[in-house]
């Protein structure tokens, strides 16, 4: 029976004025595991790592990488999967999905890997998905780790193929880069991509020391799952329209949302976490209406739940709001939720700069980075905004942006909502 996920709603406004034409409206949707449904933590997991072993990993990046992978097998149990990809040009499978028996012999073949060749990822995602698609099962819960310090070449458009393919088989992709600057020239553009197409996430890992850390919380991540699969439909009446769609908690992401009928947009969550949740933002256009109560909206989520083994389930509610005459009863708006949408404004603006930047439109970057500093400043955010400010300026006078700047700071702002949501 469904009551797994708590799911509520609130608009940015508890009451909006009535008017002859179509007004914008911000519309918070929180889905969180039941907390009369406690986590347990030690969920059986299917676990597909997949490494990036070039040229550029050689040293310390490549010790840290094997001791972090040896580090994870020391917390499997036989009742877990496992398998261990290696890629450069070409893709090695180490360890065959199945469960985790002999860890003599694993450690073996982990201590095997060496560097050599360029980076070809697509060859080590179609491997790993062949892997992971074998382990699959209702209880156990199924994620691909992909690790790289390198940018990937001629196979983005592969890459993204087969991001889609993982999120049709429910399996969430959790994309590291490894490294800053010249010598980890991975692209965080393309790592964001192909996190958000299946359902998974991506992370900055600066230096090849944090490697362990990142490696045990993505494990952890996955034992505590609440549901998997998840998907969030919204049935919305004649007029209404929805423009953009973000994911604020556990970090901002941009969702894309597709629709399913003629007033049905469905969006991808992917895995949801005990005890984190997911909160998603939607900005919507709302139909012109008298003063009044109107149900605009109901909204669904389906899941799976692989403590249990159920699939399938759902949980609805209806998303009702009031209109009024009145002008000074439409006035205030909901404080917490005007917080989040300016931090969700701040992270949009710099990965726009950093987009433009990219392409080389160093003018519209640079206004967009003042912008951000501008919005960051007013929410106290000093450190980001001085760093956005900087990087206005390195723009204006050289016109591009270092790698690792470019790395850094597409990440740097995905965790603006998170003290915001937690200490509300």
């Amino acid at each position: 029976m469904a009551g797994e996920i708590d799911l509520t709603s609130s608009f940015h406004r508890p009451v909006y004025q009535a008017m002859p034409n179509p007004q914008q409206a911000y519309l918070l949707i929180e889905a969180m595991p039941d907390a009369a449904v406690p986590g347990t933590g030690s969920l059986a997991v299917n676990f597909s790592m997949v490494l990036d072993r070039s040229g550029s990993m050689a040293g310390e990046k490549l010790r840290q990488m094997k001791d972090a992978t040896k580090h994870i097998l020391d917390r499997l149990g036989p009742e877990d999967y496992l398998s261990i990809i290696i890629f450069d040009d070409e893709a090695d499978l180490i360890v065959p999905a199945g469960p985790v028996h002999d860890k003599e012999a694993l450690l073996g073949q982990i201590d095997s890997i060496l560097e050599r060749g360029g980076t070809h990822m697509s060859t080590g995602m179609r491997l790993g998905l062949q892997e992971i698609q074998s382990g699959q099962s209702p209880e156990r819960v199924s994620s691909m780790l992909l690790l790289t310090d390198g940018q990937t070449w001629e196979d983005q458009e592969q890459c993204k193929t087969l991001a889609d393919q993982y999120k049709a088989s429910g399996i969430p992709i959790y994309v590291l880069g490894l490294g800053v600057g010249d010598e980890s020239n991975w692209d965080p553009q393309l790592l964001e991509e192909l996190a958000g197409r299946s359902g998974g996430e991506w992370k900055l890992v600066d230096t090849p020391e944090k490697v362990s850390s990142v490696f045990e919380n993505t494990l952890l991540t996955m034992k505590g799952t609440a549901v998997t699969n998840a998907y969030l439909t919204m049935r919305l009446v004649e007029g209404v329209i929805p423009r953009t769609v973000w994911r604020v908690t556990p970090l901002i992401s941009r969702l894309g949302h597709q629709a399913v009928s003629v007033h049905d947009v469905q969006v991808h969550l992917g895995d949801i976490q005990h005890g984190i949740g997911q909160a998603i933002l939607a900005d919507l256009l709302l139909p012109e209406r008298r003063a009044g109560t109107y149900r605009f909206i109901q909204a669904d989520i389906t899941y799976d739940v692989p403590e249990s083994g159920l699939t399938g389930q759902k949980v609805s509610t209806d998303i009702v709001t009031n209109f009024t005459d009145d002008p000074a009863s439409a006035t205030p708006t909901d404080q917490r939720l005007m917080n989040i949408i300016e931090r969700v404004v701040a992270h949009k603006l710099q990965t726009q700069a950093l987009d433009e930047a990219a392409l080389g439109d160093s003018h519209h970057a640079t206004q967009r980075l003042r912008a951000a500093a501008t919005r960051l400043l007013e929410l106290g955010e000093d450190e980001l905004a001085q760093q956005a400010s900087q990087q206005a300026q390195e723009l204006e006078q050289g016109g591009q942006l270092d790698q690792e700047s470019a790395q850094r700071m597409r990440y740097a702002t995905k965790k603006l909502t998170q003290h915001d949501i937690d200490n509300q």
